[in-house]
């Protein structure tokens, strides 16, 4: 039996006792291994949900940015000149070559690829192919880097992959009076968080 038609019967399964029980009643073991039901996952669920990048701190200064690989494809958020901070694929409209490496740096005021030199402005837009003349029907205004959903709430900066899912601020609205409390908007990193081994009734862990 395949995951399609397993997560079918999953979806109509009725617990014994005819009526569905909110409580007590949990996934079947299969689901957390089965490599099919886990693409089924990414397509459905973690394409179209936010995940947190950094914090707007983290990119205080045009060029500055943080990459994220997720679900196998690497993302960068980024600082323009104009103060916004964008979202965009990490990778090279000409031949896919990921453009900005490390978790985080500086790309000065241009995104140049490392493969054949196309080069990107900080929000986004090619401005510059070497051998202009090699690519005739080439429209510049439209092979600028794939930009990606972007979400800023309390600071923190969210990206998704796909549309689907309401807005984070939609999803936070039951507790963001209580979270404004800690002004999470205005945090700037205080230095390096180092990890030491520490012992710990006996073995040794990181913490």
């Amino acid at each position: 039996m395949n995951a399609a038609t397993r997560f079918g019967r999953l979806s109509t399964s009725t617990p014994a006792g005819g009526e569905a029980e909110e409580e007590g009643h949990s996934l079947p073991a299969w689901i957390y291994h089965d490599p099919e039901f886990f693409e089924r996952e990414k397509l459905v669920i973690f394409r179209k949900s936010w995940q947190v990048v950094c914090h707007v701190s983290d990119v205080p200064r045009p060029g500055d940015f943080h990459s994220l690989d997720f679900l196998g494809e690497s993302i960068v958020v980024l600082r323009g000149d104009d103060g916004e901070v964008r979202a965009f694929h990490n990778v090279c409209r000409h031949r896919a070559a990921r453009l900005l490496d490390g978790s985080k740096g500086h790309c000065g005021r241009r995104i140049t690829c490392p493969y054949h030199a196309w080069t990107y402005a900080l929000d986004g837009r090619l401005v510059g192919v070497p051998d202009r003349q090699a690519f005739p029907g080439l429209d510049m205004g439209r092979h600028g880097l794939a930009p990606l959903d972007l979400e800023v709430f309390m600071g923190f900066i969210f990206v998704r992959l796909e549309p689907g899912l309401p807005s984070v601020r939609e999803m936070a609205a039951p507790y963001a009076a209580e979270m404004a409390l800690y002004r999470m908007e205005e945090l700037v990193p205080q230095g390096r968080v180092t990890l030491r081994p520490r012992q710990v009734n006996g073995p040794s862990y990181s913490w």
